[in-house]
């Protein structure tokens, strides 16, 4: 907000705003308290549609990639949080958590994790924890 020249209050109700017209998601890592609502640890235009209209160059496939199913999941329903630094990309309701990559993304960030599963791009069928990126699409 500093930056911006609006205060902190007015660049808080502007986003709540924005996610409630439904042009951004906000992704948070933990929710304890009110407080933990101020500030996200991710921030995402709310589908890939915004994303390829609004960037004037061809957007980072990484942040498509990561637009993509959080939308996808949020719209099914589903709560969608940040894992944190190098645990995965998203929790999932609590307790799955998800790595979003291309085809010959790993399963380092999520090793260890019970329920830890790879969303690859460019890849047409399942393997072991490894699901197609094009199969969260089908959700609604």
């Amino acid at each position: 907000s500093k930056a911006s020249g609006i205060s902190r209050l007015s660049t808080l109700k502007y986003i709540t705003h924005l996610e409630e017209a439904r042009l951004i998601r906000r992704v948070f890592t933990d929710l304890k308290s009110v407080t933990d609502l101020q500030k996200p640890d991710k921030m995402y235009l709310d589908n890939t549609n915004l994303l390829y209209t609004l960037c004037p160059e061809k957007p980072e496939i990484g942040t498509v990639r990561e637009t993509f199913i959080a939308n996808q999941l949020a719209s099914a329903g589903h709560t969608v949080e940040y894992a944190g630094y190098k645990k995965g990309d998203f929790r999932i309701d609590g307790d799955i958590v998800i790595e979003v990559g291309g085809q010959d993304k790993g399963f380092s960030q999520i090793a260890g994790e019970k329920n830890g599963y790879v969303a690859a791009d460019d890849i047409e069928s399942a393997y072991l924890s490894k699901i197609p990126l094009w199969a969260f699409g089908f959700l609604y």
